[in-house]
């Protein structure tokens, strides 16, 4: 039995800042992310999130990766958008961490990188 709505779903998402992922939501509280910049080479990782669902298809994804980056999504599934905030050390910064904002379109996906169209 599905642990939350997103789980076994996968999305694509580009930024405004040039970002582009694809995300997987697994099983157990993880999230697969993989950068489809050509530049990134493939760049993934896996991550421990935690998650909530709020009503009209929003839902708050946050982890914490093992660089000590920090990610927060705020996805409106309803509107196809996503905002995130992410912090990362940076000692000039107050309280050594430096804040990054984006936001830009998150699309249900499916293995084959076609629209996945199945209500959540």
């Amino acid at each position: 039995m599905k642990k939350h709505p997103l789980e076994g779903k996968i999305a694509n998402i580009q930024f405004d800042s040039g970002l582009q992922f694809r995300i997987d939501f697994l099983e157990d509280q993880q999230l697969r992310w993989t950068s489809t910049r050509k530049e990134d080479a493939g760049a993934t990782d896996l991550e421990t999130i935690h998650i909530e669902e709020y009503p009209g298809g929003i839902f708050s994804v946050d982890w914490v990766e093992a660089s000590g980056l920090c990610v927060s999504y705020t996805i409106d599934t309803a509107n196809q958008f996503v905002k995130s905030f992410m912090t990362f050390t940076d000692p000039t910064y107050r309280g050594g961490r430096r804040p990054f904002t984006h936001e830009g379109t998150f699309h249900f996906i499916l293995e084959n990188g076609q629209a996945d169209l199945t209500p959540l």
